[in-house]
């Protein structure tokens, strides 16, 4: 592994950041030490623990299971901590009950359970059963090894793709992101899904090249399968490799062969590695339905699958749903892409974006650019454009030759073969998927692009490669820019520490006044709840009303004495008492044109009297 030091130092760094970012440095205080469990983490840690406890899959399944999985695993194995037992007697409970029925009787009611129950933080993370901090810790220290792993494990594919420089070069441009720390910190599965993604997509392009080559290429073909299926049981819109690999394959298949048997066969093949994989996807599943009820699966069908799909593929799925565990496996399968369909369809929540709240009609073609530019570092920005420059330079090079018929098209895809097969594949990538993100009416969050953003990485990691004798070795003005670029990178992921999910780059403003561009995910995911109990604690506020996105944990962070809030339909408190927003309800509420003047936190400016981390701000009634 010494030849590899460099990555995985690299590796190690980021784990280290990751790990740092959200934990903090206090671990005798880890209640206030770190960031506070994220809004989506709720359900995943939940859900998790719960596949492992019960060999059932009734929670969450609008996810796949592996990164529940993977953070499930240190908290099993150390705290094995206490969760309700699954009740087939226990009535629909009411509100109020639920509490009692959690801590004091043990008992999730099973209509709880085929009702899809997953967001009540009281299950396991909050019931006082249990230690909250040690539970958020471990679930996400154990994401962040193995989001790690994964990284260093693209570093090697990369090796084989590339060569050294250029996969070196991909990962420092990954762990060197805030951005991507900050997602690669909790438990959620944008981080592992963009990086298997990529991952699945090196494999087989070097599978391609073996097949188009005429070398024995068998293992490739199953490791292809095998990344294939491990992106697809990380996140559902991983299915997009399925319509970017084949036709990126295809596309390259036609310009550098004439051979049509060829490219049949190449169709053949990738049907099988899609059909294996699957099959493994399957097989993992039914790990997971083990004691799951046929009724259950049946109930959720039901109630999820798309009205507008036609009914044999529900007819179908129900009809799984009473076979063996792998036939549940499928149905269970199918009623997540059910899930996960409807929600993308409904994009019912919410958006801030640039100065205006948008509902079901989404924000726009602009959400997914502004937020690249503003959300990425800028010395990364600055080094694609660079080598952006430089590829429309040769391209037009490339065409002036063609037209003069100096050379072909083939030929020039044959003198870089080795860069070439997964150039094209990225290529179609990531036209396919900013396509589907551009028109996609749920914008709520830069990470949704995540792996369009990895795969323009290893593009630019390419281009680097590419140009590094031809020009860049050659310029020492272009060599040292880069090279300071890629220092001010390292220097400003260690100067905005640990504030990763809220920075924005100097384009926006900076981090501080980054919510002004974009709210939910890109800047309050409810981080900060932990910050604000100690900002009461340091400041001996024994009373504060709150309007907080995300609000996990209030009592066991802010005490018995906070009060919900929300100035659109309440009074204001008392002269001295504190009010507590987070950014996201704040700009909802300043910007939506519905509320009247009088009952926007606009009216409380004057009083404004501090900051809990970045994504909380604290007012002072007089």
């Amino acid at each position: 592994m010494k030849k590899h030091s460099i990555a995985l130092f690299i590796c190690f760094i980021f784990a280290f950041l990751c790990f740092f970012s959200v934990s903090g440095l206090k671990f005798t205080d880890l209640k206030y030490s770190g960031n506070s469990i994220t809004s989506d983490e709720v359900p995943h840690i939940t859900s998790g623990y719960y596949y492992l406890k019960s060999g059932r899959y009734f929670l969450n399944p609008e996810h796949p299971p592996l990164v529940k999985d993977i953070s499930a695993l240190l908290t099993r194995l150390i705290l094995n901590p206490s969760f309700p037992q699954v009740s087939v007697d226990a009535p629909y409970p009411q509100e109020s009950e639920k509490e009692d029925l959690f801590f004091d009787k043990n008992i999730f009611p099973r209509s709880l359970e085929i009702e899809n129950y997953h967001w009540d933080n009281r299950m396991l993370i909050f019931n006082p059963k249990n230690n909250p901090d040690l539970i958020i810790l471990l679930s996400r220290l154990s994401v962040i090894i193995f989001n790690s792993i994964f990284l260093f494990i693209l570093y090697l594919l990369l090796t084989k793709s590339w060569g050294k420089r250029s996969a070196i070069i991909s990962i420092f441009l990954i762990a060197t992101s805030q951005f991507n720390i900050a997602h690669a910190s909790i438990v959620t599965m944008d981080f592992m899904a963009s990086t298997l993604l990529m991952s699945a997509l090196v494999v087989f392009s070097i599978y391609l090249k073996k097949y188009l080559e005429n070398k024995t290429a068998t293992l490739w073909l199953f490791l292809s399968a095998l990344f294939f299926a491990m992106a697809f049981i990380s996140k559902f819109s991983a299915l997009i490799l399925i319509p970017t690999s084949f036709l990126g394959g295809l596309v390259y298949c036609v310009l550098t062969k004439n051979n049509w048997g060829k490219i049949l066969s190449y169709t053949g093949r990738f049907t099988a590695i899609i059909v294996l994989s699957l099959v493994l996807v399957f097989s993992f599943y039914s790990l997971h339905v083990i004691n799951s009820d046929t009724d259950g699966i049946k109930s959720q069908i039901q109630h999820n699958y798309p009205s507008e799909f036609p009914l044999f593929g529900k007819d179908l799925l129900m009809k799984m749903a009473e076979g063996g565990n792998f036939n549940k496996a499928v149905a269970t399968y199918g009623i997540g892409l059910s899930m996960t369909i409807n929600r993308i369809d409904s994009a019912g929540q919410s958006t801030y974006f640039l100065g205006k709240v948008y509902g079901s009609e989404g924000a726009g073609y602009w959400y997914f650019p502004v937020l690249y530019l503003t959300k990425l570092p800028l010395p990364f920005l600055m080094i694609e454009i660079l080598l952006s420059l430089l590829a429309i330079y040769s391209f037009c090079y490339m065409t002036i030759r063609l037209i003069k018929k100096e050379t072909t098209l083939r030929e020039q895809f044959g003198n870089h073969h080795k860069l070439s097969i997964l150039s094209v594949m990225l290529a179609v990538f990531i036209a396919i998927y900013t396509e589907n993100a551009f028109t996609s009416r749920l914008n709520i969050g830069l990470r949704h692009f995540m792996p369009v953003i990895f795969a323009s990485v290893l593009l630019t990691a390419a281009g680097t490669q590419i140009y590094w004798n031809k020009i860049i070795c050659k310029n020492f003005k272009v060599k040292y820019a880069i090279i300071g670029l890629s220092v001010i990178m390292t220097i400003s992921v260690l100067i905005s520490f640990p504030h990763y999910l809220s920075y924005y780059n100097v384009l926006s403003g900076g981090t501080n006044d980054g919510y002004k561009i974009a709210t939910d995910s890109n800047y309050d995911w409810g981080q900060d709840i932990k910050r604000l109990g100690k900002w009461m604690e340091e400041n001996k506020a024994e009373k504060i009303y709150v309007d907080i996105f995300s609000l996990n944990g209030p009592k066991y962070y802010l005490g018995e004495d906070y009060r919900s809030f929300n100035i659109k339909y309440d009074n204001l408190p008392p002269s001295g008492s504190y009010i507590a927003v987070s950014a996201m309800n704040y700009q909802n509420n300043i910007y939506d044109a519905s509320i009247a003047s009088g009952k926007k936190y606009s009216i409380l400016k004057d009083n404004f009297v501090g900051r809990a981390g970045k994504s909380i701000f604290i007012f002072k009634i007089p």
